[in-house]
Parts: C-alpha cells; sequence; structure tokens
C-alpha cells in the first residue's frame, strides 16, 4: 500500500507540475503596456530689472524715451495673462500720466511724465492701465518688454529736491 501511495503521489505532483507550467504558458501575454505621466507646473510670474540709472534720472533736462526698466511677463496659462501697470502717485492724483513728486515735504511740487512700454505709449486711467492682454502661452524664457519715460524737466523748471514714483506692475491669469 506503500508503493501504490507513493505512486499516486508522484502522479499527482507529475499532474500539477504540468497543469502549473500549462498554466503559466497559457496566461502569459504577447503586449503589454506602460502609462508614462507627468505634470507640468503652472507659471506667471514677472520680473523687473531696473535700467543703471532708473534711481538716479537727472529730472532737470527735459528727456525722451529714457530706458527705466526692463520687464520679462512668463506664463504658460492656457487661458494667457494680463499685465498691468499702475504709478503710485497717478493713483492718489487720479493722473492720466506718470506723476514724480518732490519728497522734501517743505513745498508740494510735481512733474509728469509719460511711460512707453514695448515701445507702444501707456494711458493712464486713474494711475493704472493694461498693458499686456495675451491670450496665449510666453516662450520658456519669458517675453522681455522696455519700460521708457519722457519728461520736460527743462520746460516746468521744477523746485530743487528729490522727487519719485513707484510703478507696480502686476501679471494676472485672465
Amino acid at each position: 500500500m506503500n508503493k501504490l501511495r507513493i505512486h499516486a503521489l508522484k502522479i499527482a505532483l507529475t499532474i500539477m507540475v504540468l497543469f502549473t507550467a500549462s498554466a503559466g504558458t497559457a496566461f502569459a501575454a504577447t503586449t503589454g503596456q506602460l502609462l508614462l505621466q507627468g505634470t507640468v507646473p503652472g507659471i506667471l510670474e514677472i520680473t523687473i530689472t531696473p535700467a543703471a540709472d532708473s534711481g538716479d534720472l537727472d529730472l532737470s533736462i527735459d528727456a525722451a524715451d529714457v530706458k527705466v526698466a526692463t520687464v520679462v511677463e512668463r506664463s504658460n496659462k492656457k487661458t494667457g495673462y494680463t499685465v498691468t501697470l499702475e504709478s503710485a502717485n497717478a493713483v492718489t492724483q487720479s493722473a492720466d500720466n506718470g506723476v514724480f513728486i518732490n519728497q522734501d515735504g517743505t513745498i508740494s511740487e510735481t512733474l509728469n511724465y509719460s511711460i512707453s512700454y514695448a515701445g507702444n505709449p501707456v494711458t493712464l486711467s486713474s494711475g493704472a492701465a493694461l498693458i499686456s492682454d495675451v491670450s496665449g502661452k510666453t516662450t520658456g524664457t519669458g517675453e522681455s518688454k522696455d519700460v521708457a519715460i519722457s519728461y520736460n524737466g527743462s520746460s516746468d523748471f521744477p523746485y530743487e529736491g528729490t522727487y519719485s514714483d513707484t510703478l507696480t506692475f502686476t501679471i494676472a491669469a485672465k
């Protein structure tokens, strides 16, 4: 009986080995797929690089198209983006042009100036303007645009002193 059991066990093991081997072959795939996936983060940024002399302008002369900064707009937003410009002094005075204000405090003196962006004149409305309205994305390095101003310091002949204004550029997704 031991021989019969051993023989039956051998047969059972052989059947299991054959079944396992054939089952592996029967279920082996002839093709396969690999999903590759990644993400691209949304980019919406603006970089302002002032010209070397933008903080030390000679306001006693008449000047035309003086480059004061380079702005780089960079975006990959599907809906596009806008850039607005705001003159701090023009906002407080509801002006349609840039305004330098004497910072000495004893005499309230101003000197108006005009702004161009990427070679286009900027018209402020109560101190602010939409200067870029883009429906797509920029290049990977962004779009570089010059900011220039013009003023009549010699013709307007303002009082002595230190004059300033702050321009704010804001990029926003549409």
